[in-house]
């Protein structure tokens, strides 16, 4: 049976890694708008402490946003932005993952500004994000400028990799809320 076929091995594979949610495909805001309201209900089904969902939702929401506003890969037919996100217990944490094709002259941009993030402390972290906020955002972005930083504010720890692509450069993020 060809790779793609295996619907029982994908199967087995997320229960194995215990996703709780994965969407792999074009994404856009009405989708995400969609996919919301599940996600939401899958993190207060697992009876988790609402100040733990409320960090794992916004991560989820800010990396699903990215891929809208920053994927490299769109779809030929309406210029979706392509990507995957996932949503895993791990441990005693959640584990979200995301990932995207990235342009490659933006992959230094990014990998400069997450090494960056990587390396400071909350209180750090906060008076970075009130800094933005009074500068406003990068001339180069599609949003406020204040994804990473809140997302390196509610996540444990965080890893990123970049991988060769025909599109560009594949942006791997793993980030542990606990």
């Amino acid at each position: 049976m060809s790779p793609n076929k295996d619907t029982v091995g994908l199967h087995t594979f997320m229960q194995n890694r215990q996703t709780l949610f994965c969407y792999s495909g074009p994404m856009t805001e009405d989708l995400l708008t969609t996919i919301a309201n599940p996600v939401r209900h899958q993190l207060s089904d697992k009876e988790t402490e609402e100040a733990v969902a409320n960090r794992v939702f916004g991560v989820f929401i800010e990396q699903a946003q990215n891929i809208i506003r920053y994927s490299h890969q769109k779809t030929k037919s309406t210029g979706d932005s392509v990507g995957t996100i996932a949503i895993s217990l791990d441990d005693d944490c959640f584990l979200i993952e995301a990932v995207n094709v990235v342009s490659e002259s933006k992959r230094d941009v990014l990998e400069s500004t997450l090494v960056d993030l990587s390396v400071k402390d909350q209180q750090e972290l906060r008076k970075l994000y009130r800094q933005r906020l009074k500068d406003g955002p990068p001339e180069d972005s599609a949003g406020a400028g204040l994804g990473f930083i809140e997302m390196a504010r509610r996540v444990k720890k965080f890893e990123f990799d970049f991988q060769a692509h025909e599109f560009g450069a594949l942006f791997v993020y793993r980030g542990w809320v606990t």
